[in-house]
């Protein structure tokens, strides 16, 4: 018996025998529109057809007796009613149809081990033979130019490589085409799937370098972009090896299957992508188990591509004019260009700050750092201990030579302007001292610590607290330095604890730690307490 099928959307029906159908609800594609609706097989009886139910049969009826016959009457005409109104037929109600979705992660997955298990055996050695060709012959080129190096021929080490490079990338990619055509199609076996690795060495490298590329570009666009490339254009490959679309065609193909479908497939990668790292992080093990199992990956990313396809039709309609081939190419370009203009833009900011902090100046001197050695012929000390170090007017000259006819500046002038606080072309004072350590403890005190006239800290003041303050150098210098407590006494406070401990120290590889002062002092009342060290210079 066969039963009609016919599609709710443009209406084609077909003919099928009963005995194909399955039972229950099904998902049907028309062949003709390419829409997906539901269809439920009707219940049939044994035998396949509707047998009518039988009547019963009369029985005779007995002859009249004589004394029952009654006269005949005349009958009574009735004017013949009008004829009722018969609604049409109302058609069978159907199921709404359920627009198509993806399969279900958790099928999916289930679907992706059972296809693994029954192809594993050429799957893994497709892909083990795919890994052996990218290798082998980069290790030889390898060996190859040590010999070159070792002859010192130059020429013979670039033949050598390129030759190298090539022959890996031709048996590598003619393995790994044939891997993906055992992936697409569970009908071919080893050898064929090698055949038909080979007739597609070049797309399917021209593919890779292109999606690489746009990835990798909209990466250094902040990272986003590259996320969304890289789910958009992920399925190429599957559209060079299932439907012969090449180069950025493929790739916009695969964009156009996945518009609509962007979040749904990001999660489906991203949970097969964080099972991937996860067990490729396990000690000794990691590394086998990502390769064991990357033919189950490229299985799982197929049934999305197979889903995307089924979702969209069987095939979609896409764009590919002279802009779209170069949009996508362009706007990765422009991460490539972007990025290094802007850290060369703040490595040259950062350089220009560290330079506008020299100011040249006018006069004949320029400011060292603060030292203890005596000065030296030429050299004064100024008011904040700085070293002011002169350069002396050669004898027997007179004007100074400078085209500008600034008079020259003599040694006696020099120190007079230096003591007098003028500043120098080249003034600059060296940074802190950053290997000093200051500590002070105090308890029952309040108060101000100063450093060569500078507050450094500002002493807290509770009844019974004990106050640990660790500092850096910040605001001494190399020579002598001069550190001030003025201090005050808590009133009544509720324990006889009085004391100030006042620690300098510093820490070198060589010496270890060096104690420059250390002092101690339970004065009641308040005051001020005064301590001078010296800071040897590098």
């Amino acid at each position: 018996m066969n039963i009609t099928l016919s599609c709710p959307s443009c209406s084609f029906s077909r003919q099928v025998p009963a005995e194909k159908i399955p039972d229950g609800e099904r998902r049907v594609t028309c062949p003709q529109c390419k829409k997906v609706f539901s269809y439920t097989k009707p219940i049939l009886p044994a035998g396949g057809a509707v047998v009518p139910p039988i009547p019963p049969t009369a029985k005779p009826d007995a002859p009249p007796r004589p004394d029952s016959v009654t006269p005949p009457q005349t009958a009574k005409t009735e004017p013949p009613s009008p004829p009722k109104s018969v609604p049409p037929p109302q058609p069978p109600r159907q199921r709404p149809v359920q627009p198509p979705v993806l399969t279900d992660i958790g099928d999916l997955f289930k679907e992706s081990w059972a296809i693994f298990q029954r192809r594993f055996t050429t799957l893994i050695g497709l892909y083990l033979l795919s890994m052996v060709a990218f290798i082998v012959p980069i290790a030889a080129v390898a060996g190859l130019a040590i010999l070159a190096g070792m002859a010192n021929s130059r020429v013979m080490l670039v033949l050598v490589g390129a030759a190298g490079l090539i022959v890996a990338l031709y048996l590598g990619f003619r393995c790994f085409g044939g891997f993906l055509h055992a992936v697409v199609d569970d009908r071919i076996g080893f050898a064929e799937a090698l055949e038909k690795g080979s007739s597609i060495i070049l797309p399917l490298l021209w593919v890779g370098l292109l999606t690489g590329f746009i990835i990798c570009g909209g990466f250094m666009l902040f990272v986003i972009p590259g996320i969304i490339f890289m789910v958009w254009f992920f399925f190429a490959q599957f559209i060079l090896v299932n439907e012969d679309v090449r180069g950025m065609s493929a790739i916009l193909k695969s964009r156009e299957y996945v518009r609509g479908e962007w979040f749904n497939v990001a999660l489906r990668l991203l949970l097969i992508w964080v099972a991937t790292i996860l067990a490729g992080i396990i000690p000794l093990l990691g590394p086998l188990l990502n390769i064991v199992f990357f033919p189950f990956v490229m299985i799982y990313h197929y049934l999305i591509y197979c889903d995307l396809k089924k979702l969209k039709g069987g095939d979609v309609l896409f764009s590919c004019g002279a802009a779209d081939l170069f949009k996508w190419p362009g706007v990765a370009l422009a991460g490539y260009v972007i990025v290094p203009a802007v850290l060369i833009s703040v490595a040259g900011f950062s350089l220009f700050g560290k330079l506008s902090q020299f100011k040249p100046v006018g006069g004949g001197t320029f400011s060292m750092q603060p030292s203890s050695q005596p000065n030296t012929q030429g050299a004064v000390t100024d008011s904040s201990g700085l070293r002011v170090i002169t350069f002396p007017q050669k004898e027997g000259t007179g004007a100074s030579s400078d085209p500008t006819g600034a008079a020259a500046t003599t040694p006696s002038e020099s120190s007079s302007s230096a003591q007098t606080g003028s500043q120098s072309p080249f003034s600059s004072r060296e940074e802190y001292p950053k290997d000093i350590h200051i500590f002070i403890y105090a308890v029952n005190y309040t108060g101000t610590i100063m450093a060569n006239g500078t507050t450094i800290k500002e002493m807290e003041g509770k009844p019974d607290m004990q106050y640990n303050y660790n500092m850096d150098g910040k605001g001494l210098r190399y020579g002598q330095n001069q550190i001030d407590i003025d201090y005050a006494e808590l009133p009544n406070p509720p324990s006889s604890m009085l004391e100030v401990h006042l620690k300098v120290s510093r820490s070198s590889t060589d010496k270890g730690k060096e104690i420059l002062g250390d002092w101690r002092f339970s004065e009641k009342g308040s005051g001020r307490k005064t301590f001078t060290f010296d800071i040897p210079g590098n």
